[in-house]
């Protein structure tokens, strides 16, 4: 209950930020254990990572006009990327380091 009464008392757009890269994380989170080993699953959130990291960027330098806005009352925010690749990196991370030579770690 804490939990959700602390997310209430954030800031509307806030809680869209979170709940955006929530719902993506939590796609992510129930894939990765359908990949057949942990080298496979590094080398999804490896793939994964590139992605949203080259994302960002074209974010970044076209100030947002690079993402397709379902709703003008909610666009994607510098945040939604930002705690999509922490959440992405985090998860990278705790999978440890490829028992061949690893370039991300």
């Amino acid at each position: 209950m804490a939990l959700k009464h602390q997310d209430q008392t954030r800031r509307p757009e806030t809680r869209r930020t979170a709940d955006r890269a929530s719902r993506f994380i939590a796609r992510v989170d129930a894939h990765l254990p359908t990949l057949a080993d942990d080298g496979e699953r590094r080398a999804f959130l490896d793939r994964q990572l590139d992605g949203w990291e080259h994302r960002y960027a074209c974010f970044i330098a076209t100030e947002g006009a690079s993402e397709f806005t379902a709703s003008r009352a909610d666009p994607p925010q510098a945040a939604d990327f930002l705690l999509t690749i922490t959440s992405l990196a985090a998860r990278r991370i705790a999978l440890g380091r490829d028992a061949k030579a690893d370039d991300h770690g």
